[in-house]
């Protein structure tokens, strides 16, 4: 007999799904293609919106795979660390110029040679208001998983 599952932490698969790897997409083509030809403001904000967007489902996949957590517990999480880390990224120079270091650090070994920047702007604040969007489709995608299951609310057990 397979060992089953705990049906309280379903992985829901919240990060690879069409949205947020379209996000990702976003991501990459904004970074690599459009903000080297075409620097602009909007560049700067498909960025931010892209991110905003991707970082709690993909924290929160991280968090289901890594260690089982429930699936509304990790959504919430991934929520609350991408605020975080948003908001301080952007408001707080000090923490700026430390991630800046650390992926200047990293980025070689990952293949990365370009010089990692940031620009600020109060108004890349209002990009926060994609981490609720993003739990809401967390949050759907799982109902969709749980009734695909059999483990929704109203299963028998």
């Amino acid at each position: 007999m397979s060992p089953r599952r705990d049906a309280a932490a379903p992985r829901s698969g919240e990060f690879f799904a069409p949205l947020p790897l379209l996000a990702l997409v976003l991501l990459v083509v904004n970074d690599t293609v459009l903000k080297p030809k075409l620097h602009s403001e909007l560049t700067g904000k498909l960025s931010d919106i892209a991110v905003c967007f991707l970082m709690p489902l993909f924290v929160s996949e991280l968090l289901g795979l890594a260690l089982a957590m429930r699936p509304s517990l990790r959504l919430g999480l991934g929520a609350t660390i991408t605020a975080t880390l948003y908001t301080l990224l952007e408001v707080w120079p000090p923490f700026t110029r430390f991630v800046l270091e650390l992926l200047s650090g990293i980025g070689p070994w990952l293949g990365i040679e370009r010089p990692f920047r940031m620009t600020s702007d109060v108004t890349d604040l209002y990009c926060l208001a994609l981490i609720p969007l993003a739990v809401l489709y967390g949050n759907r995608r799982l109902d969709a998983s749980r009734a695909r299951t059999g483990n929704g609310p109203n299963a028998r057990g």
